[in-house]
């Protein structure tokens, strides 16, 4: 791998034959007051921790940097979290220098810094710290830092990945996916596979996908519902809001709109905007129960649309501004929202707000700019329904990640 960092003229000192990472085991006594810190009781056990910080044990000093960051037992304070850190780095700390790294990446205690972040990810990498290999590769992976070739990159995941951690496997699976690894179809699966057996929420999700598409493999239904619901167990938000559309859409699954319903509410709770949509659409359309709640629908509706990056959902609330569906209708409210579709490459918003124009609704009458948006709109791929209607059919659940179910344009 090429090197691209300044290396600190401690580097032969720091850098031992074995990685600090499997270093000697430590004293007793230290090993129990760590676990006594770790249970919460500190009266005790914080003072002979930091007795062996002082003299320069590497555990003691991540531990006390783990309890400051965290708040362990004590008041957060950033700024003392990476004088530990620092301590344990210079010391050849391999998980220290990482952590350091993670310190400078993210702000915390120190002013974000990139270059730094990626020099201390590197020492750590170079003593095969996993997650010092991992950070080093998806700060690289997102255009950070000293940016090598991407075949280092990928190298690197792999290194981790090899190492059993779990989320480089899952990177490394992606990198394979799409096309950056010889069989990339194959090693993918293989690594997904290897990130799933240790629980690892997106590679189950990933390979409930890929059951449920056929993607490499006959498609299954069964198996992506059981990859979902173990995905979901494990906290995954995208896994959550998937298993709870095969629910609605009775794929692999008798359907069930409450356990769909209980699925989509989790995965809102993790900040997935596709799942409060879907929420949205069943309550305004009244899919579980047969009664239409359009207020459920909007309050849900304007989550997602909130969330910035879903058209469906901006364009979605548009039309219910347009229409009074379970809000006091507001052209000039419908309009904004249509422009906030169309400016994410919407074409159904775009020729919402063609009409809008054409018609003198929520914005000044303007012929010229009404078929600038209609033809963008056709540019983008938008084919007048036939009929047009406002309400927005039942989905599909084929598409779960853009969760399926062509919003309509406005008549």
């Amino acid at each position: 791998m090429r090197q691209v960092w300044l290396w600190p003229a401690v580097i032969a000192a720091t850098i031992a034959a074995a990685p600090a990472w499997a270093a000697t085991p430590d004293p007793p006594e230290l090993t129990n007051a760590i676990r006594t810190l770790d249970a919460g009781d500190i009266r005790g056990a914080l003072p002979v921790v930091q007795r062996y910080a002082l003299n320069g044990v590497n555990s003691a000093q991540n531990e006390l940097g783990w309890v400051y960051e965290t708040g362990h037992g004590v008041p957060v304070d950033y700024r003392e979290a990476v004088k530990w850190y620092r301590l344990s780095a210079l010391n050849g700390g391999a998980s220290d220098q990482n952590n350091l790294g993670r310190m400078y990446e993210s702000g915390l205690g120190v002013p974000k810094n990139y270059t730094e972040a990626e020099k201390w990810f590197g020492l750590s990498a170079l003593q095969g710290f996993p997650m010092g290999q991992f950070d080093l590769a998806f700060l690289h992976d997102r255009g950070l830092g000293t940016v090598p070739p991407f075949d280092q990159t990928v190298a690197l995941y792999k290194k981790a990945a090899d190492q059993g951690l779990a989320i480089a496997q899952y990177q490394y699976a992606l990198c394979a996916k799409n096309g950056h690894v010889v069989n990339g179809e194959a090693v993918s699966l293989d690594y997904l596979g290897r990130a799933a057996d240790q629980g690892y929420g997106p590679a189950l999700d990933a390979l409930g996908r890929d059951h449920e598409l056929g993607r490499g493999m006959p498609q299954n239904h069964l198996l992506a519902f059981e990859f979902y619901r173990q995905g979901a167990e494990a906290g995954d938000g995208s896994a959550m809001n998937h298993l709870a559309a095969l629910y609605e859409a009775g794929l692999g699954v008798a359907r069930n709109y409450p356990e769909a319903i209980r699925w989509y509410r989790r995965a809102v709770d993790k900040n997935i905007p596709q799942a409060a949509y879907r929420l949205g659409i069943i309550a305004e359309l009244g899919l579980a129960d047969g009664v239409r709640n359009p207020a459920d629908g909007f309050k849900w509706v304007r989550t997602a649309a909130d969330a910035g990056n879903l058209p469906e959902a901006q364009n979605h609330l548009g039309m219910m501004y347009a229409e009074g569906q379970g809000v006091a209708l507001d052209a000039t409210e419908a309009a904004r929202w249509f422009r906030r579709a169309a400016a994410q490459n919407s074409a159904v918003a775009m020729e919402n707000l063609a009409v809008a124009y054409r018609t003198g609704t929520g914005v000044p009458a303007d012929t010229a700019e009404a078929r600038r948006w209609q033809d963008l709109a056709k540019l983008h791929g938008y084919a007048s329904p036939a009929p047009a209607t406002m309400t927005a059919p039942a989905p599909l659940v084929t598409d779960l990640l853009s969760v399926a179910g062509a919003a309509s344009a406005r008549p």
